[in-house]
């Protein structure tokens, strides 16, 4: 009875510490797989994030691709809006050409009508003055005919050539009034012959404008004038010897020009009026 006794207690404590060490490595055992539960959740954590991290970054690449792809396009907005600009300023430009070229082509039409009207009625024209040049060369005074009467058989010549435009023609006559304009207001010389008498001699010939026209005698002894009226020559005396002589010598700039006495007709009362 009393082993018993003091075996029970001692069974108690024993009991009590199986069940303490129980308790600690259940604790130890709860506090490990919280741990491994723990870890397997950070781990799980961690890969989302990094799972989250990629796409985040997968998605800002799309956004700066976008975005890039956009400043291209508002780039290439930009430039063609320009493009386009200029190219109805230019259009602009073009419509005032072709109109001022249709003008043009207007005026240019109307132009050759004209000249196709200008073209029938130069002829007769230039056909009508050379007969009036030919004309007053005949009533001038008769200096340098035959190359005179030259110049006018070279333009009705020129006027029946087809090679020769309307234009070339008209200029031709021009300058032929021209030279004979020119005529009345210088002083010539040149070599001819005049009948004396009988007898032909060489004189040197001065034409003073159309004022007058007078001879002298090569040897310097002889000298006349052309008397239009009566449409001959006329003997002058001496006392124009050394006037024509001199100016003989201002014809071919020989001498300085100077003051020189020489015949003049009297105009007649109608030369007057007119």
């Amino acid at each position: 009875m009393t082993s018993t006794a003091i075996s029970s207690p001692f069974h108690t404590q024993v009991k009590q510490v199986q069940q303490f060490a129980l308790t600690i490595v259940l604790g130890i055992s709860l506090l490990l797989v919280s741990k491994i539960s723990l870890a397997n959740s950070v781990d799980t954590l961690v890969k989302k994030a990094s799972q989250n991290n990629s796409i985040a970054k997968s998605s800002q690449q799309k956004i700066d691709k976008l975005s890039d792809q956009s400043r291209q396009l508002f780039s290439n907005y930009q430039l063609e809006s320009k493009r386009i600009e200029d190219l109805n300023i230019y259009n602009l430009q073009l419509k005032k050409q072709i109109y001022a070229q249709n003008v043009k082509i207007i005026e240019l039409s109307q132009s050759l009508k004209d000249i196709t009207l200008i073209e029938r009625q130069i002829s007769p024209l230039l056909l009508r003055m050379i007969q009036g040049l030919e004309q007053f060369i005949d009533l001038d005074l008769p200096f340098l005919l035959e190359e005179r009467r030259e110049r006018i058989q070279f333009l009705r010549s020129a006027m029946e050539r087809a090679d020769v435009s309307s234009a070339e023609k008209f200029r031709q006559v021009l300058e032929a009034f021209n030279i004979e304009n020119e005529y009345g207001s210088t002083i010539e010389s040149y070599k001819g012959s005049v009948i004396l008498g009988e007898k032909s001699q060489e004189v040197d010939f001065l034409r003073v404008g159309r004022v007058a026209l007078l001879f002298q005698t090569l040897d310097g002894k002889r000298q006349g004038v052309w008397n239009q009226k009566q449409q001959q020559w006329e003997e002058l005396d001496d006392r124009y010897r050394r006037d024509i002589r001199i100016g003989l010598k201002m014809a071919k700039k020989q001498t300085a020009p100077n003051l020189i006495k020489i015949p003049v007709p009297t105009p007649t009362s109608t030369e007057a009026k007119s």
